[in-house]
């Protein structure tokens, strides 16, 4: 039996637990033209949420751009990646070889050129720049302004996602920020702004002193309601001809705290070591394969932390939660005040650990606390 659950990024018409009013709210505010902030830890479905929605607004007309900003590395590359989703985004809506070519004259610097994809006989896009300016922020003007003269179209209803947008920050540029937000207020199209980097994005969107200031509808992600996901477990199970009894898909969703990626990770493989049914058991196993499957990305984050972050990282794997500063916690994990504040900054900028509303804190993501706590 195929097993039904994917645990990779959802495409539309896969299953897709709850997530109801995030989608009817952000359809809402693309049909208005509004900007909203998508924001919550890695892997919890923002990605898999906006592609949903961008593919319900192709289906009523609407044309939809989608751009990567992960890991930026210059103003050149933010350059070419926003050029090459416009292109890709108009292609899609339509085709540039046919009469989708009329926009082309809004968008002088950028030149499209088709390919066709061997696996699959269609046309694949990429592009080249026509004409880069030297300077590479008069480059990314240019383009804006492109995009501007095209999205100015009566006729035109656009909304454009930008994903890990906190990244721009790491161009270490700091006009970017100030020139995207002079051209993106005055563009016609709804912008949607994702990131996984919490206290980064939002600090750009929150920050008085930042040109994005104010300029967003803010909406975090919580964590997926206990019993949808119960329910959505036990119907894909169903759906792969196999049983999973309420215990048990109880027993899946508080292991992973209801953490989206996680709950179809662990579901996946409790439906592949069951026959017919699953048991806690299975469970169990399920969560050990998890562990084991997650310690080269585990481990990846480790290498790139100091000696201080390590320790404060083992403290709250296994307190929890904690309150950082106590005498109690310094002194049980061999940390100084300075060190505690320096190593928490960084790992919260990196959005490993969080701060509760008691003012304590803890690890953001629940498997990765518990591998810690093997791992140490």
């Amino acid at each position: 039996m195929k097993n039904p659950i994917h645990t990779d990024t959802l495409e539309p018409d896969q299953p897709f637990c709850n997530r109801v009013e995030e989608l009817s709210s952000l359809s809402g505010h693309a049909r208005n033209g509004m900007n909203v902030v998508i924001f919550a830890p890695r892997r919890y479905g923002k990605t898999s949420l906006v592609r949903r929605v961008q593919h319900q607004l192709r289906s009523e007309g609407v044309c939809v751009i989608y751009a990567q900003f992960m890991r930026l590395v210059s103003v050149d590359d933010l350059v070419h990646r926003l050029a090459k989703a416009v292109v890709v985004g108009l292609h899609e809506h339509e085709s540039l070889l046919d009469k989708g070519k009329r926009w082309l004259r809004h968008l002088p610097s950028v030149q499209p050129v088709f390919t066709l994809d061997s696996s699959t006989g269609t046309p694949a896009v990429s592009i080249r720049m026509t004409s880069r300016p030297k300077d590479s922020l008069d480059a990314l003007e240019s383009l804006l302004e492109e995009l501007g003269a095209l999205l100015a179209k009566d006729d035109f209803h656009v909304c454009i996602a930008l994903d890990e947008f906190q990244d721009i920050v790491d161009i270490k540029e700091p006009r970017v920020e100030a020139l995207l937000r002079e051209h993106m207020q005055r563009h016609k199209a709804s912008y949607v702004f994702l990131g996984s980097r919490r206290r980064v994005l939002v600090d750009i969107f929150s920050n008085k002193g930042r040109p994005f200031y104010h300029s967003a509808t803010m909406m975090e992600l919580v964590p997926l309601p206990e019993d949808e996901c119960v329910e959505f477990i036990r119907q894909q199970f169903a759906q792969g001809g196999k049983h999973c009894p309420e215990d048990v898909a109880r027993k899946i969703t508080r292991s992973v705290e209801q953490y989206p990626y996680y709950l179809q990770a662990l579901a996946y493989r409790v439906f592949e070591l069951c026959e017919d049914a699953c048991t806690p058991e299975h469970v169990t196993q399920g969560y050990e394969l998890l562990l084991g499957n997650e310690r080269y990305s585990f481990q990846a984050i480790l290498q790139g932390l100091s000696a201080g972050q390590l320790k404060l990282l083992r403290g709250l794997a296994q307190d929890g939660q904690a309150q950082l500063t106590s005498t109690a916690f310094l002194q049980e994990y061999g940390l100084t005040l300075g060190g505690v504040q320096s190593a928490r900054n960084a790992l919260s900028e990196q959005d490993i650990i969080e701060q509760l509303n008691d003012g304590r804190w803890r690890i953001v993501d629940p498997i990765f606390k518990d591998w810690l706590l093997q791992a140490f």
